[in-house]
């Protein structure tokens, strides 16, 4: 496969709780592009980024931080100020989608099902009544509930509390990866992750399913553990309901206006319908994330991938590449 790009960068690590992760991700993205014949460079989203990328010529970057730096849109300012394009979600729309409470009052005003919902900030925990608190939520919401940080990722912070007497610790924990906590309502059902990628037009790629029902679904360990989680794709639901997850995936991209791709997370319930929980703009490259195996499910190797969306962002800066 030929180009006019010199270098690319991929962007990984920073000083969020995900750096792991995204360490992952990045050695993916490399090696994927390697393979496509590109040359990318690994950067680490430190204090030297951007000196690097402007003493490189870097020509464009794909992100893979995970956690606040790389998709609250603060990286992503930063890169458009430096004027390197970039893979991904324009940095105000990233704001939209990082935020899970935003996210769910958007989608529930596009017609999107999302379970009902309270948010509680670490100072009001404090400072009011824990008791109260904590009877206010379940007599509104009943049990069990999920509670999770509203800016945070990969399953951090995050737990199913199904006797209200153990909400406060359930708190306590969320609060040590966030300062405001969101608690819904737990909606029975299967839980899925359906990327989009936008070519032409946001299209869905096939909805997967984590299966294990030895493991916790909150564990971050297992969530990216290959020995411990498989996904099944497509996700064993009926097919209206898997067309029904993939029409609320593109719907959140567009709604959020998201840009290149993005993955949506939801419940799909006994009836079909899928409820949306919240909206990545940085889906992960690891073993056991959905985007390199989606991808691969319809034939788009994730190098090829990869190279198309680094591509578009190259155009976008008004460079045609070859």
């Amino acid at each position: 496969m030929t180009t006019d790009f010199d270098r690319v960068a991929v962007i990984a690590g920073g000083l969020s709780n995900e750096r792991e992760v995204s360490m992952r991700s990045g050695r993916r993205a490399l090696y994927a592009l390697s393979e496509a014949g590109i040359d990318a460079v690994l950067y680490d989203a430190d204090e030297t980024l951007l000196d690097r990328l402007a003493n490189d010529r870097i020509d464009a970057a794909y992100i893979a931080v995970h956690g606040a730096s790389g998709e609250d849109g603060s990286l992503q300012t930063a890169l458009e100020l430096a004027g390197v394009p970039y893979v991904g979600s324009p940095a105000a729309s990233c704001h939209l989608a990082w935020d899970k409470v935003v996210a769910k009052v958007l989608m529930s005003r596009a017609g999107l099902a999302t379970p009902p919902w309270v948010a509680i900030s670490a100072r009001s925990f404090r400072e009011l009544s824990p008791a109260q608190l904590v009877r206010s939520v379940t007599d509104r919401l009943g049990l069990p509930v999920v509670v999770k940080p509203a800016t945070s990722g990969s399953t951090l912070g995050m737990s199913l509390v199904e006797e209200a007497a153990d909400l406060p610790a359930a708190l306590v924990r969320c609060f040590t990866f966030g300062d405001v906590a969101l608690i819904e309502r737990y909606v029975a059902g299967q839980t899925i992750e359906t990327v989009v990628v936008e070519d032409e037009t946001p299209t869905a790629l096939p909805p997967a399913a984590f299966q294990n029902p030895d493991v916790s679904p909150f564990s971050f360990e297992a969530r990216y553990s290959a020995d411990l989680i498989t996904v099944a794709l497509p996700a064993p639901l009926p097919d209206e309901a898997l067309a029904a997850a993939a029409r609320a995936a593109e719907l959140t991209h567009r709604v959020l206006g998201l840009r290149d791709l993005s993955r949506t997370d939801a419940i799909v319930d006994d009836e079909g319908t899928p409820w949306f929980l919240e909206a990545a703009i940085s889906p992960g490259l690891t073993e056991t994330s959905v985007l390199p195996l989606a991808a691969a499910e319809v034939g788009r190797p994730l190098g090829h991938l990869l190279l198309d969306l680094l591509r578009k962002a190259h155009q976008r800066a008004g460079v045609t590449t070859g």
